[in-house]
C-alpha cells in the first residue's frame, strides 16, 4: 500500500507508531515542509521520506496531518496533482467541504483519532459524504488502533471534545488526585494514580455495568468514598464538568471563523 504523508506532528506520529505493529510502511511516505520532522519520523516506522511532491507517483491515498493553518500552504504545494485522490485528513475544526474546497480533491474523508493509537487503545470517529463508499475499509484499518467508530460530521465534530480531548481531562483529573495526598513521593504517588487508572479502565471496558453502578459498587453507606463523592457533588461537579466541555465547544467555534478569515 502506497500512502503520502503531509505532516509529522505529534497526532500522525501516533498513528503511524499504531500502525507500525500491523502493517508494513515502507512504501509509506512522509513530507513535512522543513523536512526534519519527516526525516525523524520516517527513521522511527520505517518510512521514506520526500522533499519533493511534485515527482511523486500518485498514491492510495493520502493523509493530511498539517495544522488547519497550513492547508492553504498545502494546496499551493499540492496544485492539481493529486486531486482525483483519496485525501483522509485528521484536521479538526474544518469540514469536509471545505477541505474538499481548499485541496481541490474529489473525495476526502476525515478522521478524528486521539494520541492513545499509539498503543493500539484509541478512539477513531470517521465521516464523510464525498467517500461514503470507502468509510467501512478505513474502519477496519483504524480498528487496528483501538475503536473506530462511523458517525456524521455533527457528531465528529461535537464529540472530538470526549474521545480526542479526552485523554488530557483524565490525566488532569490524576494528576491532581495524585497532588492530593502527603504520603511517598510526587513520583510514587503518580506511579500509584497511573495503576488505578489503568484498573479503572480496564474494568470499566471489560464490565456490562454501567458508569454509576461501577461508581456505587466502590463505595458504601456513611464510608469514605461516598464522603468525598458528595462533597464534589454538593460543589456542582458535574455541572463544573459541563461549563469546561461549554467552554470549549466555544472555542472550537471561534477557531472556525478564524479558519474561515484566512
Amino acid at each position: 500500500m502506497r500512502v503520502l504523508v503531509l505532516g509529522a506532528g505529534k497526532m500522525t506520529e501516533a498513528i503511524l507508531t499504531g500502525f507500525k505493529a500491523s502493517e508494513d510502511l515502507s512504501n509509506w511516505m512522509i513530507f513535512s515542509p522543513s523536512g526534519v520532522s519527516a526525516k525523524n519520523l520516517s527513521a522511527k516506522i520505517g518510512a521514506k521520506v520526500v522533499t519533493d511532491l511534485q515527482n511523486i507517483e500518485t498514491p492510495d491515498w493520502i493523509l493530511v496531518g498539517c495544522k488547519p493553518q497550513q492547508l492553504p500552504d498545502l494546496k499551493q504545494l499540492l496544485g492539481e496533482k493529486f486531486k482525483d485522490s483519496l485525501f483522509v485528513s485528521i484536521l479538526a475544526a474544518v469540514s469536509e467541504e471545505e477541505q474538499r474546497r481548499v485541496l481541490n480533491a474529489k473525495y476526502l474523508i476525515r478522521v478524528m483519532p486521539n494520541l492513545p493509537v499509539e498503543y493500539r487503545e484509541g478512539v477513531s470517529l470517521l465521516c464523510s459524504e464525498s467517500a461514503r463508499a470507502r468509510l467501512g475499509s478505513f474502519e477496519a484499518l483504524f480498528t487496528k488502533l483501538g475503536t473506530a467508530l462511523i458517525v456524521s460530521e455533527t457528531e465528529l465534530d461535537e464529540l472530538t471534545l470526549l474521545t480526542g480531548s479526552g485523554p488530557a481531562f483524565f490525566y488532569e483529573f490524576a494528576k491532581n488526585l495524585s497532588h492530593s495526598f502527603e504520603s511517598m513521593s510526587e513520583e510514587q504517588r503518580e506511579k500509584l494514580v497511573r495503576q488505578v487508572l489503568l484498573g479503572a479502565a480496564k474494568s470499566g471496558k471489560s464490565s456490562k455495568k454501567s458508569l454509576s453502578e461501577m461508581t456505587d459498587a466502590v463505595t458504601s453507606k456513611a464510608g469514605v468514598t461516598i464522603a468525598v463523592l458528595e462533597n464534589w457533588r454538593s460543589q456542582g461537579f458535574s455541572e463544573f464538568v459541563k461549563k469546561g466541555i461549554e467552554a470549549g465547544k466555544k472555542r472550537t467555534e471561534e477557531i472556525k471563523a478564524l479558519l474561515r478569515q484566512s
